[in-house]
């Protein structure tokens, strides 16, 4: 037996308590072994701790559940301070908490499923927020998410992740860059289909994909269901290793939206809604709300560039801009939100979702959104305008001015401070009765923690 392998012995046999530090180590300090019996006193102590893991994963992969690999929990909890305050009006603060857990099941590569349970009023689509209020009463929860998706490979001989299909209830798929035309929260019913037709890391294009979706906005058994049907086609590229650049273009058409007015907007219809946020032109009959004034086949247009290091002191930057065009409105069917942003968060600046501990980013956009330039039923939730008397209830018709800075202070809890400035873009043809349009300024302070 080799000497070191006989001191090694010794010293289990003599000295228990040393075995909390590396045997190897302290017979190597002590003399007891050269440089040559030291590597192989190392080597053969990592062969035997090698053994203990296997041993160790086998023994817990006998007593796991084969099933549980195919679940992953995810989920997260915001908790907002926010105010309202105006020339005027009493300053309103409010406390509000939005909580979301979920579950994706993945029995394979090829198919999936995903439930997801939010906080916040079910009759409301772009909002999962709860506000403290009703004396300690329990705050709902509702399915927020419930859909498979399909990502056919091997088992038809196509190349993994070419082509993708969700079906069921599930967050909007299209590229994004602001709420301009889809609020964060909103969860569409019915179906998306992803055309993957490049992928790559060198050159100058890097992707290329086509999205597409079929969602049915109601039901309506005794008429014709109203819909929304969209494509867009997105191209990623890289201006070498100084920037990247993301562009899209989408058409999204609605179908049949008349009924929703006169169903879901109109006070005396069994069927009204007062949750929903419109802000477009009605059309009245004795004062109900019988249609939509225009309709809605919305142009848009989406881009953004962003910097590795613009300044030359480490920190990335970046430009972002959002246009809507709506072809069948006969005016006030623009909207852009534009924007920059400065951080650690490289990418996204209007979200700023941060990933390591100390990452800090500051952002502002620019809104205006003409009247009829998109529905306003399923935008930003929080772009509002409101007076002392009045309420103009939707995303459009309205000018702001939004900045935000986030910073992430501990793994998975990142902070922001935002502050949305707004005023109405033209009062005179708002579904409220507002007088002039003095400035909103709506503040928000978040703590959120995701996993």
């Amino acid at each position: 037996m080799k000497r070191w392998a006989l001191s090694v012995g010794a010293v289990l046999l003599l000295a228990p308590a040393a075995q909390a530090r590396n045997l190897c180590d302290i017979l190597k300090e002590k003399g007891v072994l050269n440089d040559v019996e030291y590597n192989e006193c190392r080597a053969e102590q990592e062969k035997d701790e090698a053994k203990t893991e296997k041993k160790a994963q086998e023994v817990v992969a006998t007593k796991w559940p084969k099933w549980l690999d195919m679940l992953t929990p995810f989920g997260d909890l915001r908790i907002r301070q926010e105010g309202f305050y105006e020339n005027g009006m009493i300053a309103n603060n409010r406390f509000r908490l939005r909580a979301r857990i979920g579950l994706n099941v993945a029995p394979s590569d090829e198919a999936a499923m995903t439930v997801r349970l939010a906080s916040g009023n079910p009759n409301d689509p772009i909002s999962t927020n709860q506000t403290f209020t009703n004396e300690f009463t329990r705050k709902p929860f509702n399915l927020d998410w419930a859909y498979l998706s399909i990502t056919p490979s091997h088992s038809i001989g196509l190349q993994p992740g070419w082509f993708s299909l969700l079906g069921g209830k599930f967050a909007v798929p299209y590229f994004r860059i602001t709420e301009l035309i889809w609020d964060d929260d909103l969860a569409p019913e019915g179906f998306a289909q992803t055309v993957n037709f490049l992928d790559q890391k060198e050159g100058f294009l890097r992707s290329l994909k086509l999205i597409t979706t079929q969602w049915t906005v109601d039901q309506i058994a005794n008429g014709a269901d109203p819909f929304e049907y969209g494509g867009q086609i997105v191209a990623g590229t890289a201006i070498g290793s100084v920037a990247n650049w993301n562009v899209a273009f989408a058409d999204y058409y609605w179908d049949h939206m008349n009924s929703v007015a006169k169903r879901n907007l109109n006070p005396s219809s069994p069927n009204f809604n007062s949750s929903l946020a419109n802000s477009n032109s009605v059309i009245t009959d004795n004062g109900n709300i019988v249609a939509y004034a225009e309709g809605f086949n919305v142009l848009n247009w989406t881009t953004e560039v962003d910097f590795v290091n613009p300044f030359g002191v480490g920190i990335p930057a970046g430009v972002f801009g959002d246009v809507a065009y709506n072809t069948l409105a006969d005016g006030n069917n623009t909207g852009f939100y534009i924007g920059f942003g400065i951080g650690k968060a490289q990418r996204d600046w209007y979200h700023d979702n941060l990933k390591n501990v100390g990452d800090w980013s500051f952002a502002y956009t620019n809104a205006w959104v003409e009247k009829n330039a998109l529905v306003s039923l399923f935008s930003y939730s929080d772009i509002n305008y409101q007076q002392p008397t009045a309420e103009q209830k939707g995303s459009t018709n309205v000018i702001a001015n939004m900045v935000r800075f986030d910073y992430l202070v501990l793994p998975n809890l990142q902070l922001t401070v935002r502050a949305n400035i707004i005023n109405a873009l033209d009062p005179g043809i708002s579904n409220a009765t507002l007088i002039g349009s003095s400035t909103l300024v709506r503040t928000q302070l978040d703590a959120v923690m995701r996993f």
